[in-house]
């Protein structure tokens, strides 16, 4: 049977071969589309699955009561005093990246990224299967004990077994010989633990220590600078162990603790943790949906294109139907056989989408802003959603043409007494409507977020936002003094100064500070830290009060300047010489973004500070930037550093703050090249088969004296009432789903009403061109020709 199949659909396909092409071309391409955005979705959602105990893994997060703000970060004494406190945490493990370390290779020392500190445990909570043995069973028990991940081993060690050898290390400013007790897997891209090399936890302790001039870092409480992973037992009820936190809470950090700890599982860790602060890599689960939307309405587009082209067919078909029943053919055998058409079509097309996605991931991968690689573990996800999507589009192209041909009468078949006119035409209608408001939505849509990403480049951030590069000094950079003074001798340098952060923010400082009028209420601020010059530098205008001066030599330690919504917030009144805390208000500063326009602007402290300044801003002359380049350059090679000399302009880095807002506008007006062409195929498809059917029609009309042009502008008049009803639905459509775009802005634009008379125009030329060209052929038929068999 199926062999029959086969060969009937093979066979009618070849007869049809414009039918055929049409669709597999529509088909061919929607699939690729859809397999691109496939495999962007399969490999977001398959992160940490990589990790066989992730079911069993959370990650504690830490609630700030006083802030309203979720953080990742948790004390170093938490991770062994869960396990001691509950039985059902098997494991237990804290994690702190390494700053500035390095090993050394031949004669040099070379920077190590993602280099880890932790405990053995790590290894019992995360897939790290190691290579061959280790040289302890615990192998991060000593200080100087270091593993390796298989791709630092390869290039250290080279054809060598490297457990058990020695290592220089450049660490806490200090060179210290390791020694290699174990190499594990390289993990795959798809984890959200992301680590090189691992060392022993108590190294991060000394520097932090220093830092904050303490000496008991390993049990206190109040420095929350470890992400806490744990491993429960099976069957264990964590919603009731989280419960049991309040009073853990309690009993280690204070009768009122101003946080509170709760449990997030191992695979929500990348997805589900856009409101949690430095959680490190995650995804975005908006963009997902957005684009698996994308993908499933071009998808419908090409199988509206197949349904459009079967009943455009149809009228042949239904002698062939009559045929088949006068025969012996019952409904089933015929619905499977319209059916197995429209899926073996799409599983013949299924290869050349596959090619076509392959020929399209660098493209893609620009697109995303990520990696689009074929994950080995993901392999069968890969192929099961693929198969299950061609399958999808062939059964959902296939079933009302089968369920509707395998209905026909056989008399009214042969006595042709079968009427396909307007229940037909006015379906046909419909699922062209549904084409066209899927493309004139996607083109005002891609209007509106190009309309905001331009407002968002072009709004005045309040500070100068042209001619300012901004150098990244990276960590404990020793010789800042000495580059910035070389920077300022540069003649084409207007003015330069150092920040501990850059602008824009991406980060945040947070205070509390008490309500100047009601005592009770507290006022949430951020912090930004910088070195003497900086408002004059950024162009940041002084409202009141004076800027930082080294004239007043109490001013790094006992000063603040506020901007306007600090003010305000705080219900100051005449605030220059007023007390801030332990700091007295000397300047208010004019609103300026801190931070992208996702966000309000917040209330503000602006601080002087001469530790952990790791960017300069450089004011440069209008013109010279090759030239600033250049010399700053040679400036920083002076300092004998050898990091690498690092810079952005701050238009690149306004550019990258809204750059997933241009790649959504990029991605839509991609699909709308998609849509169109899917679409403009059908509807030739559909042109070309209605001027055969009317053939006789347009004879008939041309004897009785009709020109080409009226005969055109009929063909061209229905289109085009199709395309005004289809643009009109869309407006809301649009409306909807761009509101609740714009919802992601705390500083937006209005949808302009221009952009649905454009998405009209847009549709209506497409259409219009792509029906004139058939129109126009059919119109030029010989009468005679027409009506030799009448």
């Amino acid at each position: 049977m199926i062999k029959h199949y086969l060969k009937s659909t093979l066979r009618f396909l070849k007869h049809n071969k414009l039918y055929t092409g049409i669709n597999a071309l529509g088909l061919s391409v929607s699939l690729a589309v859809s397999f691109l955005i496939l495999l962007f979705v399969i490999n977001e959602y398959s992160f940490n699955h990589c990790h066989r105990h992730r079911k069993q893994v959370y990650r504690i997060i830490n609630y700030y009561k006083e802030f309203n703000t979720t953080m990742a970060g948790t004390p170093y004494p938490l991770a062994v005093t869960l396990k001691e406190e509950y039985p059902q945490i098997e494991k237990a493990v804290h994690t702190r990246y390494l700053m500035g370390f390095r090993l050394k290779l031949g004669e040099e020392f070379i920077n190590i990224s993602q280099a880890m500190a932790s405990r053995s445990g790590i290894f019992d909570i995360f897939t790290l299967p190691f290579l061959g043995s280790t040289l302890y069973e615990d192998p991060l028990k000593d200080m100087n004990s270091l593993v390796l991940s298989k791709k630092l081993a390869d290039q250290f060690f080279p054809d060598e077994n490297p457990v058990g050898k020695e290592m220089e290390g450049w660490i806490n400013d200090s060179v210290q010989v390791f020694v290699v007790t174990g190499v594990f897997e390289n993990l795959p891209r798809n984890s959200t633990l992301r680590v090189s090399c691992l060392v022993n936890s108590r190294w991060i302790l000394a520097p932090l220590n220093k830092a904050f001039g303490i000496t008991d870092m390993d049990v206190n409480w109040g420095f929350d600078f470890w992400n806490t992973y744990i491993r429960v037992a099976n069957n264990t009820d964590v919603e009731a162990l989280g419960e049991q936190f309040e009073e853990f809470e309690k009993k280690y950090i204070s009768e009122d603790p101003h946080n509170h700890y709760s449990l997030q599982n191992l695979g929500d860790v990348y997805l589900k943790s856009t409101d949690i602060a430095n959680t490190g890599i995650q995804g975005d689960l908006k963009n997902i949906r957005l684009f698996s939307l994308v993908a499933f309405l071009i998808v419908l587009i090409a199988a509206i294109n197949y349904i459009i082209l079967s009943i455009a067919v149809s009228t042949g078909r239904a002698k062939e139907i009559g045929i088949r029943k006068t025969v012996g053919g019952n409904i089933r055998r015929i619905q499977n056989q319209l059916l197995s058409e429209a899926v073996i079509l799409a599983l013949m097309v299924l290869p050349v989408s596959v090619l076509l996605m392959w020929l399209a991931v660098p493209s893609a991968e620009r697109l995303f802003q990520t990696s689009l690689k074929i994950i080995p573990a993901n392999v069968w996800r890969y192929i099961l959603f693929y198969v299950f999507v061609t399958l999808l589009i062939g059964m959902a192209s296939g079933t009302y043409t089968s369920a509707y041909l395998s209905r026909l009468k056989v008399l009214d078949v042969m006595k042709q007494r079968i009427s396909f006119g307007r229940k037909r035409a006015f379906f046909r209608s419909v699922l062209i409507v549904v084409q066209l408001v899927i493309f004139c939505s996607f083109v005002s849509s891609t209007l509106v977020i190009r309309s905001q990403y331009l407002y968002a480049l072009g709004k005045d951030p309040g500070h100068y936002n042209k001619h300012i590069l901004q150098l990244d000094l990276g960590r404990n950079f020793e010789s800042y003094q000495v580059f910035l003074d070389g920077i300022r001798s540069v003649p084409e340098v207007i003015k330069a100064s150092g920040s501990m952060d850059g602008l824009p923010m991406n980060g945040w400082m947070i205070d509390m500070q008490p309500h100047f009028q009601d005592k009770e209420k507290k006022v949430k601020m951020e912090g930004f830290a910088f070195d003497y010059g900086l408002l004059e530098t950024m162009g940041i205008t002084l409202l009141e009060g004076r800027d930082f001066s080294r004239e007043f030599g109490g001013d790094l330690d006992h000063s603040v300047i506020l901007n306007e919504t600090a003010v305000r917030e705080l219900g100051i009144e005449n605030p220059v010489g007023q007390t801030l805390g332990e700091k007295t208000i000397i300047g208010v500063v004019k609103d300026f973004n801190l931070h992208s326009i996702h966000t309000e602007i917040p209330p503000l402290d602006l601080q002087l500070t001469d530790k952990y300044l790791h960017h300069i801003l450089v004011r440069y002359r209008p013109g010279a930037l090759p030239e600033v380049v250049s010399k700053l350059k040679a400036e920083w090679e002076k300092t004998g550093t050898d990091r690498p000399f690092r810079f952005s302009t701050i238009e690149d880095l306004f550019i990258d703050a809204y750059a997933s807002e241009k790649n959504l506008s990029t991605i839509l007006s991609i699909a709308v090249i998609f849509a169109m062409v899917i679409a403009a195929l059908g509807l030739f498809g559909l042109t070309l088969f209605v001027a055969r059917s009317r053939t006789h029609e347009i004879g008939i009309k041309k004897v009785f004296g009709s020109t080409e042009d009226a005969i055109v502008f009929s063909f061209l008049q229905s289109n085009l009432v199709l395309v005004v009803v289809s643009a009109v639905l869309s407006i809301p459509v649009t409306v909807w789903f761009m509101t609740r775009w714009l919802n992601n802005f705390s500083y937006r634009i209005s949808i302009s009403w221009w952009v649905f008379p454009v998405s009209l125009a847009v549709a209506a030329i497409i259409v219009l061109v792509t029906v004139y060209i058939q129109s126009r052929r059919a119109s030029r038929i010989n009468p005679v020709d027409a009506l030799r068999y009448e």
